[in-house]
This record gives structure tokens, C-alpha cells and sequence, in this order.
């Protein structure tokens, strides 16, 4: 059997650690994060032509960003991730598609948003953050 040699294992390593790791939690798991579902429950509801994005602290320090299409016609498929010192972008792609959900969604999971956080899609159009306080709703325009 070769043995590899221990410089080699440690560069995998930090090269592993240094990359950036993001994911799309499935809808069907949406009950792991009574925050997020409530927020969920409130585009379905209350803002289904809301086109944008919220972000939530989940374990570990970890985000989850919900990006909403603001339409019931579209659905969003995760497209990559660059994140700079000072920056996070996020990309979607946008597709025509019918759906049962008001405003279709995607939530996507990142390690760490360094920066300023911006979602674009496959245009660069940016999208709206929906940020709430003490129960007003403010959206801010980028």
C-alpha cells in the first residue's frame, strides 16, 4: 500500500476548509426551521409578489438566505457563490415554470457572508432584502 505523503493530506485539507460551501435545503425540511417557515408562511400569505431575499442565522453561525421569486409563474435554481473580503454574491437562475406555491422560493445555505450580500440572477439583476423591525416591514431598494 503507498502512503501519501503528510503535506500532501494537509494542503487537501486547507484547500477543503478554504472553499466556500454552499447547499439547497430541500422544501421537505422546512419544518427543521420554524423561523424560516414562518417567514415562508408570510410570502405564501402576505407578500407573494415580494421579489427578493431574507437572511436567518442558523446552526453553527451558518446562513440560510430565502430567496423569493414574487410569483407563482418562476422558479429559481442555485447558480454558484464568490465571496471577496468585502462582498457576497450569490446567483440564481431564473426559469419559467407553474407552481403551487404563491410566491415560488429557494432557500440556500452558506458557511459565511463576508461582506456586503448581494443575490443576482443569470442578468445581474439584484433582488430586494426584506428586512423586518419591531414588526414594520421596511424593503429596502439596492
Amino acid at each position: 500500500m503507498k502512503k501519501i505523503p503528510l503535506i500532501l493530506i494537509a494542503l487537501a485539507i486547507t484547500s477543503l476548509s478554504a472553499c466556500n460551501n454552499t447547499w439547497v435545503l430541500e422544501k421537505d425540511r422546512l419544518g427543521e426551521a420554524p423561523d424560516i417557515e414562518h417567514y415562508i408562511d408570510k410570502l405564501q400569505s402576505d407578500y407573494p409578489d415580494f421579489k427578493g431575499y431574507k437572511v436567518f442565522t442558523i446552526s453553527e453561525g451558518s446562513k440560510m438566505v430565502v430567496v423569493s421569486t414574487g410569483s407563482s409563474e418562476q422558479v429559481l435554481s442555485f447558480s454558484e457563490s464568490e465571496i471577496s473580503n468585502d462582498k457576497t454574491t450569490i446567483s440564481v437562475e431564473e426559469k419559467t415554470e407553474k407552481v403551487k406555491e404563491e410566491n415560488a422560493y429557494i432557500m440556500i445555505g452558506i458557511d459565511e457572508i463576508k461582506g456586503e450580500l448581494s443575490v443576482v440572477n443569470e442578468s445581474k439583476e439584484e433582488y430586494k432584502e426584506f428586512i423586518e423591525e419591531k414588526g414594520c416591514v421596511l424593503r429596502i431598494e439596492k
